[in-house]
């Protein structure tokens, strides 16, 4: 009598159904981190500037120029005439007002994956005692931004006013020492 062994033929490792539950849980894991970690970098803010340092040594020189500028009751009112893209401001306060000044207007712009920050710098000219005006044009056109909302700085040598200017084709910013 013979016998005869017959082996039962095994399947292929990639058809074990244990295999699914061994690897495919961190197999998703993994995937999971690698989409997190491209979508945090590839959408990530700017959380710290460029020049940090500097502009944390400039804190207590804008303290004192903000100082300044209560102490000489500066405030100023800016409208903006879209006819002529002019920017025609008022200055009031204590003290000689100097024949130039610089005013910085800083606003946001997305291009859909980031935001960025546009500072424009615009000399605004002394046409009569407390009175500067300046050219929209410089700028580009203010009507035409998406952005309805712009941060002022005002600077002289030795103090600034700072606000917002929200819609300016229809309200009047005022700038005064905080």
């Amino acid at each position: 009598m013979s016998t005869v062994l017959t082996l039962k033929k095994k399947d292929h490792w990639y058809k074990e159904p244990w295999l699914l539950l061994v690897v495919g849980g961190p197999l998703v894991v993994v995937c999971a981190s690698i989409f997190t970690g491209a979508l945090a970098f590839l959408g990530s803010d700017k959380v710290v500037a460029e020049d940090y340092y500097k502009q944390g040594l400039m804190i207590d020189k804008d303290i004192q120029r903000d100082a300044k500028a209560r102490e000489l009751q500066m405030s100023a009112t800016l409208n903006f005439d879209a006819t002529s893209n002019k920017i025609r401001m008022k200055l009031e306060g204590k003290g000689a007002f100097p024949n130039s000044l610089q005013l910085s207007i800083a606003s946001a712009a997305s291009d859909g994956m980031s935001v960025a920050e546009i500072i424009r710098r615009l000399p605004m000219t002394q046409v009569s005692p407390g009175v500067y005006e300046g050219d929209s044009k410089l700028i580009s056109n203010i009507s035409s931004n998406s952005v309805k909302l712009f941060h002022l700085k005002l600077e002289a040598s030795d103090w600034r006013l700072t606000g917002d200017w929200f819609e300016p084709e229809q309200k009047v910013a005022q700038l005064r020492a905080s």
